[in-house]
């Protein structure tokens, strides 16, 4: 997980889609047994924004915004199905989205704007780790066990976590999508 460096003041914040169980749990110990200690403190989820480097005085801010944005989106379908990878580029193996790829990418869209606006290191693209930075062979097995994952639930809303120094996750907000247009 990349972690852009802190200036005094700022702290790590990210939004994600979480999992439900039974399929969290499931997909976090198969994490683990691929070797990915990351598993252990970044529960199974969907990134929406990675974790910025934000000033903790912006936090009211940014929460008004992420209210804002979740006003604007309904619940949706969302279904984990087949894995895929970032090699060569990063050691990454994921869990494929088949269904909600694109009402992830417009909300993942519309909280990059405002007091998150931000340019992406890569393009965004909807999907939960399965294993990154290990080496070859357990890439390969999570790329055998994600071609059995499917996984499907109807997304109420999002997440606003911070992240410590050791890359674990706390959760900060809840959002529900609400919109009903």
């Amino acid at each position: 997980m990349f972690l852009q460096p802190l200036s005094p003041g700022e702290e790590w914040l990210g939004v994600v889609i979480a999992i439900p169980e039974p399929w969290v749990s499931e997909l976090t110990q198969a994490r683990l047994s691929f070797g990915d200690k990351l598993g252990a403190s970044v529960p199974a989820h969907i990134t929406l924004m990675p974790p910025l480097a934000i000033s903790s005085d912006e936090r009211e801010e940014v929460i008004r915004h992420l209210r804002s944005v979740a006003q604007k989106h309904r619940p949706f379908r969302l279904t984990l199905q087949g894995a895929g990878s970032f090699q060569p580029e990063s050691p990454v193996v994921f869990a494929h989205v088949a269904e909600g790829a694109s009402e992830c990418a417009m909300l993942a869209e519309d909280i990059r704007s405002g007091p998150l606006d931000h340019q992406l290191r890569f393009p965004y693209h909807p999907h939960a780790t399965l294993a990154q930075g290990v080496n070859e062979d357990a890439l390969t097995r999570a790329f055998e066990y994600g071609q059995s994952i499917h996984a499907s639930w109807l997304v109420p809303g999002f997440r606003l976590d911070r992240v410590d120094a050791s890359g674990t996750y706390s959760s900060l907000a809840l959002f529900d999508l609400e919109s009903v247009m």
